[in-house]
């Protein structure tokens, strides 16, 4: 069993760490390569050039995370309704030369958000990002119960694709570009800002009235400096762990055709972070 991580700055992902760590408990020989096109090695190469190598290396599938959750659409001979619907792709199986595009983000985001904030009130949201994770996360949000879901990006004009794309999935729910006054429930980050090579905030806690709690995408670091500010002002705090987790359970099923362990996927992640041998 072959697989690969298609991605820029990806040194630190623990997908392919995860995905082994689960073959391993089922007796799968898995192999997952690692693409990174901000590296030397493979810093010249195209998008095209990585699904290529994949392809040709024997690999079933590959993961596409930052920045090609979009672009990689472009490559592709199939979509599954739900990638089509959010407008990104962040798994691509190969059948022959066929290639399937499927996103596992939603379902990776939902159900970690739902284990992690059970009732706490998230009727009004402020959404950081509008790009290939944007709509997978603000999809999912609105089927946890959130009404109003405002946009920020740096990106005027994807913030407001973004609202749009929202609204026509989901019409009974107000979204809409943030226009920086009320209060929301909540915060989530679907930027890479906060990465190890993104660092930083996409916004300043000091310019939203926030009630109860913020959330972020980021895994790497699991403590970014988003939820570290949010920690200090007594907000709850959501790590990125149950998107990595859960997306990349929903993916291997995919790549293998079989159930992982997610309580041992969880904890490979858990003992990797907490800098525990695994």
């Amino acid at each position: 069993m072959r697989a690969a991580l298609i991605g820029k700055g990806i040194a630190a992902s623990l997908t392919p760490s995860m995905h082994k760590a689960a073959g391993a408990a089922l007796g799968i020989d898995y192999v997952y390569d690692r693409y990174d096109l901000a590296t030397d090695a493979c810093a010249n190469w195209s998008l095209d050039q990585a699904m290529d190598t994949a392809q040709a290396a024997g690999c079933r599938g590959v993961n596409v995370t930052y920045p090609f959750k979009q672009e990689v659409m472009a490559l592709l001979d199939e979509m599954s309704p739900q990638a089509r619907d959010i407008g990104a792709v962040n798994t691509v199986i190969f059948d022959g030369q066929k290639r399937t595009g499927h996103n596992t983000d939603y379902l990776g985001f939902r159900d970690g958000f739902a284990r992690d904030m059970k009732a706490k009130p998230r009727d009004a949201v402020l959404l950081l990002g509008a790009g290939g994770a944007g709509c997978a996360v603000g999809l999912a949000l609105i089927d946890l119960g959130t009404s109003t879901v405002w946009i920020h990006d740096q990106s005027q004009k994807a913030a407001l694709a973004l609202a749009a794309r929202l609204t026509a999935l989901r019409p009974q729910v107000r979204c809409a570009v943030w226009q920086s006054q009320g209060a929301v429930d909540g915060i989530l980050n679907a930027t890479p800002m906060g990465m190890a090579n993104h660092p930083g905030q996409a916004i300043s806690l000091n310019d939203v009235v926030v009630r109860r709690w913020v959330g972020d995408i980021v895994y790497f670091p699991l403590q970014t400096a988003l939820l570290r500010d949010a920690t200090r002002r007594g907000l709850h705090v959501m790590t990125g762990k149950g998107m990595a987790v859960g997306q990349a359970a929903e993916t291997f099923k995919l790549f293998t055709g079989r159930d992982p362990d997610y309580a041992l996927m969880a904890q490979h992640f858990h003992n990797i972070t907490q800098g525990v041998p695994s």
